[in-house]
This record gives C-alpha cells, structure tokens and sequence, in this order.
C-alpha cells in the first residue's frame, strides 16, 4: 500500500472521528502517502491533525458562490476542474470516503484508486456501497436501526479503512498558537491555578439543547459546593444561549462563547478537569485532550455512535421507552430535557471529578465508556441493569465485529445453527436455493425463458416478503436492511452474475442471521 486517499467532507467533529484511523494506517503503512480531503472551510483544523501527509482541499462554498454570481457560467466549471484534476492526478491503491453525501460519492469515484471502501458513484450515477463495514455503516441510519447499533461511528470509519481499533481515543496536537492564548485566556480571566469546569450550551438542534437555565443552575451548584470555576464554550451564534445562562446565575461564569479559534478551543478545553456538554463537536475537542466528558443524550441524541471517543466518560439518558427519538421528529413534550435533573448532572460531574462512583438516579440511564479487548469502544450501564433491547443490540454488536471484519463465511457453515431470528434464516435459506437454480438456469442453451422467469418472479417475492417480515419484526431490520443493500447494490448486467451475487447475499444474510 503506497497511496491511500481519505475522502471526509464533513465537519470538525467528523474530522476529529477520523484520526483513529490516520493513525493506525500510518502504523500499517509507514512508507503510505495518505492524502486527506476535505471542504474548505474545516481546514482551520488541520494543525491539530496528525497522519496525513497531503491535503486536498473542495472549495465547496466558493464554488456555490461563482455558480450563483458569476455572469458567465463557465467560470465556475474551470473553478472546479482544478480542484478534480488534482483530485485524479495521483494513483491511489486505495480511496476511502468517511462521507455519506452523494457529491463525496461523486467525487470518491473520480480518484483514480485500485480499490474503493465506503460510497462510490457507478459509471451511471448509481449508488455503489464498497466494503461489508460500508454496508453496515448504511444500515445504522434509517428507522429504529441505530437504537440497535453499539459500534462507535470512529470503530466503523477504522474498519472502513481495513484496519482495526487499537483501543485508543481520538488525537489532536496542541499547537503553540492554541497554547498561548490558553494561557492569557486564563491570565487575563483570573483563572490560573483554578480548577476549571467547561459547559458547552449549544448543538446543531435545539433538541439536543439541555436548557441554559439548567446550566446556569448547575454552574452555580459546582462553584458553591466543590469550589471550581465554569467556563462556557460556544460559537458565536450561540451567543444568545450564554445571556439567558449568564441571566439566570448568581455566581457568573467565565465566557469563552464566541472568543475561540479552532487551536484556542482545543488548548483552553484542556485545561478543564471535566466538560459537561450537548450533542455536539465540542465534546470530541475534549476527548481528544483527555478531557472527562459527561454528554447529555436529549432528543435524538445517541451516545453510541457517535458519543465521546475515549474512555472514563459518562452518558446521561432518560429512562423513558422513546429515549433517543427519530431523527427529524418534532417531539411536542420533550420530557427527556427535563428529566436530565440539574442535580442529576451535578452528582454524576461530582462523582467524575472525585473518582467516585456515579449514583443511580432515577429517572435516568447512565453509562460510562470503555475500550473493549478487540480495541473498540463500548459504553456499560453504570448501575448494571440491561434491558431486552440491550441484549439483542449486544448480541448485533458481536456479530458484526466477528463475522465482517473476517469478510468470508467459513467453509464449515451449514447454515443449520440456532438462531433468535428463525424465519429469517429460513427464508435466506430458501433464496440461497432460488439464485443458485437461477445461475444453473442461466448456463443452459438455449435460455429456459420460462422457468427463469417463474425462478426470478418468486425471488423478487422473497426479497418483498424479507422487507414485509422485518416490518412486523423491527428485531430484524437491521439484518434485512444489510440484505436489502447488498442486494441493491448489485450492477452486473449478466445473467449468470446476478444471481450469483444475489445467492451471495442471501447467504451472507443467512449466515448472520444464524449467528444472531
């Protein structure tokens, strides 16, 4: 492996996921060129970043602007070609896009690779999903799916990347630009020596906001009761969530709201013994600075994808059945935000910072993080309970790390062990039986038009009936949907070739069913 491409499109947060992987595969790869690339206006993160040694940049905004503004509308065709001929220039052996947007699959497509991992566009524009970590990937983010889902977006972005978790956190690199304006923040602020507590009031939703009022309530129980200093973080537009915290407090925090750049966030957050935060990219700043997080899950927030990556943090959630919501659902009576009690968080912010403990508390669910013995990292309830849901999402959790990071299905498979899913395996079994008479059919001359078509009316039968099943079973969708994606995903227009890549997803699905 000597050029490897790492396509991630997103924003700051989603960069920080990704370091993990840049570095283990400079650990795999030593003598590997790893270009990284990424949308313009994320760049100012890229001094904290280690791993890469090239960067290519999409001028994404500035592209949008010349498209709207420009009077002749070939100005922002040659203001992109640049960008894709840098792009194609290089021969990479493999091209790994950590983007779920049909331009990183586009532009994915474009590098001239040897092999792809993750979304790519076909020759026809097509949705082309490469790796079964990639399928999986698609699979966690529709429906009640992810409720389903206990691998960390950080493990799956490393699978993607074909190879495995070292059990260690997410990494950036302070720079002396972030370092000395952490200290004159401190300085100028009185806080040198102090004990420093920082609470992120923001998210990208409302939803996921614990209220600032609660906030306000909070930093004036941790600075009455354990004698620290809270400071508060934020982008400028969250400006306004500080004034009504700042409003509602008797002992004022510390603002840092909209005073930071990039390398001063990372530096002054770790500076902090503990951060208390919402949903949002603040909190992988501070694990990648060994910084303890307590993440409040409210609204759709799920703590396991996407929660702190690094160990000894705590997750708060709700004890209520619909604890995390739906994306995109407008929750009328969001109880979850108010059962995350002001002293439900400040015992479990006294429990971390002392070592102790965390306290059940009713009312709500808590969690604390781990790296497990293959290096991926997993959250464990802090008061022991587990409930039938867990079980079966610990039980998919195992098999997907067993069974998709062998990538084959064992010669010894018989496709006869036990299995929580019984109907599922009964009808991947069928299709196994149906796609390999198809393929025998598809060798014959002349062509058995009849026959293949009564064999191909009743598979297209047995993949609606595996989608309607999994309707009545949500237990399965997870499984199903897998099925349904590698069946998608099939191109080949040959007979012969279809239907052996179709017997090679029911068999995949049979054999993962099995193992469930």
């Amino acid at each position: 492996m000597k050029k490897i491409a790492v396509i991630s499109l997103t924003r700051f947060g989603d960069l920080i996921q990704a370091t993990p992987l840049l570095r283990i595969l400079k650990r795999a790869y030593p003598d590997a060129m790893v270009t990284l690339v990424v949308e313009k206006r994320f760049t100012g993160i890229l001094p904290l970043i280690r791993g890469y040694d090239k960067i290519i940049t999409l001028p994404k905004e500035e592209a949008a602007d010349r498209i709207v503004f420009a009077s002749d509308p070939l100005v922002p065709y040659f203001f992109m070609e640049r960008f894709v001929r840098e792009l194609e220039e290089e021969r990479y052996d493999l091209s790994i896009n950590l983007t779920f947007s049909c331009m990183s699959a586009f532009l994915t497509s474009l590098t001239n690779a040897g092999k792809f991992s993750g979304l790519v566009s076909g020759e026809k524009g097509e949705r082309l999903i490469h790796s079964l970590w990639g399928v999986y990937l698609f699979t966690t983010q529709g429906g009640n799916n992810r409720l389903l889902n206990r691998i960390n977006l950080v493990d799956i972005f490393t699978r993607l990347g074909g190879v495995r978790p070292d059990g260690r956190g997410v990494e950036l690199v302070a720079t002396g630009k972030g370092e000395a304006f952490a200290d004159a923040f401190l300085r100028e602020n009185g806080l040198s020596g102090e004990r420093l507590i920082g609470l992120q009031l923001g998210a990208s939703d409302t939803v996921r906001c614990w209220p600032p009022e609660s906030f306000a309530t909070l930093s004036d129980l941790l600075q009455e009761r354990l004698g620290v200093r809270t400071i508060l973080f934020g982008s400028q537009s969250e400006e306004p969530l500080a004034d009504r915290a700042f409003s509602n407090m008797s002992h004022p925090a510390i603002s840092a709201v909209g005073k930071t750049s990039i390398e001063g966030l990372f530096s002054l957050l770790k500076r902090c013994s503990l951060l208390v935060t919402n949903d949002t990219g603040t909190m992988h700043f501070a694990a990648a600075g060994g910084v303890p997080t307590l993440m409040l899950c409210t609204g759709p927030a799920f703590f396991h994808g996407t929660g702190p990556y690094s160990s000894g943090n705590l997750a708060l959630l709700a004890d209520i059945p619909c604890a995390p919501c739906r994306y995109n659902f407008n929750c009328p009576t969001p109880v979850c935000r108010e059962m995350l009690t002001v002293d439900a968080v400040y015992y479990s912010c006294r429990a971390m910072l002392q070592g102790e403990r965390s306290h059940v508390i009713e009312g709500v669910k808590a969690y604390q993080s781990f790296f497990d013995s293959e290096g991926y990292l997993d959250w464990q309830r802090c008061d022991g309970g587990d409930s039938g849901d867990e079980e079966t999402a610990r039980r998919y959790g195992r098999i997907w790390k067993e069974c998709l990071d062998d990538g084959i299905i064992p010669p010894s498979f018989t496709g006869t062990a036990e299995s929580c899913v019984p109907d599922l395996v009964r009808m991947a079994t069928e299709g196994v039986r149906i796609s390999s008479l198809i393929a025998g059919a598809a060798g014959d001359n002349p062509l058995p038009l009849e026959e293949l078509g009564l064999l191909g009316d009743a598979e297209v039968a047995l993949a609606a009936d595996i989608k309607i099943h999994s309707a009545l079973h949500p237990e399965m969708a997870p499984l199903t949907d897998f099925f349904g994606l590698m069946r998608d995903n099939i191109t080949t227009e040959d007979l012969a070739a279809i239907a052996e890549e179709t017997r090679r997803c029911y068999e995949w699905t049979r054999y993962l069913a099995s193992r469930l």
